[in-house]
């Protein structure tokens, strides 16, 4: 007989040698005990074996008899872990136990999401139950054989808006860049998300400015061909992780407008409460020393407060800061252009790196 996990919490498809059964049992408890470290933490589920329906009686009657479930003498499917790991590939595996009809077999559930959604705890998950020597299963040759565990299938696949809670953190650094110092910075601050183990998509918001005004900066207008692959911003697309890293060039100590234009259309999202409690961060340049890098992520910030988000900035948390030296984000000075991104880089790295690592602690935000 198999036994393993179908498209609900609580659906089970039990095999026997005339085919497989779909059906449903009662969950009489289960407890997720989430200790600090998520490798110690634990998880417990019973379910009622006398509780298996499928809707014809006469199959039920027989999944729940001695042959098979023998759910009189063993009223309780009990799984118990004994711990978590998390592969190089970044899947979280929990090892522990299956004890069905009294017997015990080992079970390891590669998790591929925990989820929150609508106030509910969803799972999606591989199981692999290993298979026990003994009798047959069989029930007409053994009736009362102990059964063979074993399966390979998936539980509750979340939503494309739920949140995921174990996988890596999924941010996007959202950027406007004319002649290509913020494009640097928000390159570094990728790097420095993915090397903290975050999926990073590369963002670009829209121009605004005409043709002909690109057109009379040669290194503006050679930026705008360089950087034609790197996709587009879309609000209504950016709603699964949510958390972001903006990048501005400083315009008159404030936001560059065009990635103004970009935070101004997410007010779709706003109404919805999709931004809030959400990781921001942010990253600026200025052409000159004492050019509004502090007055233009505090203007950025202003716009994260009223979404409701929660900013996580660098602050001096790494002897690397001191290369930027500004405590609210990676700011650089580029001297009309004379200055490349070298220590600063490795400000913005780290910058990448704090902010997922944040996040991977907050979990849902």
């Amino acid at each position: 007989m198999l036994v393993y996990a179908r498209n609900n919490p609580s659906g089970i498809a039990v095999c026997d040698d005339l085919g497989r059964v779909n059906g449903t049992f009662a969950l009489e408890s289960a407890s997720i005990s989430v200790a600090e470290s998520v490798a110690e933490s634990a998880v417990h589920a019973v379910v009622a074996a006398g509780s298996f329906h499928t809707g014809a009686a006469r199959r039920d009657d027989q999944v729940r008899s001695p042959s098979f479930l023998d759910a009189d003498r063993h009223p309780a499917i009990r799984f118990e872990s004994s711990g978590a790991v998390r592969g190089d590939d970044g899947v979280w595996t929990v090892e522990g136990s299956l004890t069905v009809r009294g017997h015990r077999a080992p079970l390891r559930l590669s998790i591929d999401s925990l989820a929150l959604r609508d106030g509910s705890l969803r799972l999606s998950l591989t199981l692999t139950a290993h298979p026990t020597a003994g009798p047959t299963t069989n029930p007409t040759a053994h009736p009362t054989a102990h059964p063979a565990l074993g399966a390979a299938t998936r539980a509750v696949v979340p939503a494309e808006e739920e949140e995921d809670l174990l996988m890596s953190p999924k941010i996007a650094v959202i950027y406007y860049s004319s002649t290509g110092t913020v494009h640097e910075l928000a390159e570094s601050v990728a790097e420095g998300a993915r090397k903290e183990g975050a999926e990073v998509r590369l963002l670009r918001v829209a121009e605004l400015a005409p043709e002909e005004a690109i057109a009379t900066n040669e290194a503006w207008a050679a930026h705008m061909v360089a950087t034609e692959d790197i996709p587009r911003g879309d609000p209504g697309r950016h709603r699964v992780g949510g958390r972001r890293i903006f990048g501005s060039p400083t315009r008159f100590g404030n936001v560059a407008s065009q990635l103004k234009q970009f935070i101004d259309t997410l007010g779709g999202l706003w109404a919805q409460g999709k931004l809030a409690d959400k990781i921001y961060s942010g990253f600026t340049a200025t052409a000159t020393a004492h050019g509004g890098q502090e007055s233009t992520l505090l203007a950025l910030y202003n716009s994260v407060h009223h979404l409701g988000g929660i900013i996580v900035t660098p602050g001096y948390t790494d002897p690397v800061k001191f290369a930027d030296g500004n405590p609210y984000g990676t700011s650089h000075v580029n001297g009309q252009g004379a200055i490349p991104v070298d220590d600063t880089a490795l400000a913005a790295v780290y910058q990448g790196k704090r902010v997922a690592a944040v996040t991977a602690r907050f979990k849902n935000a």
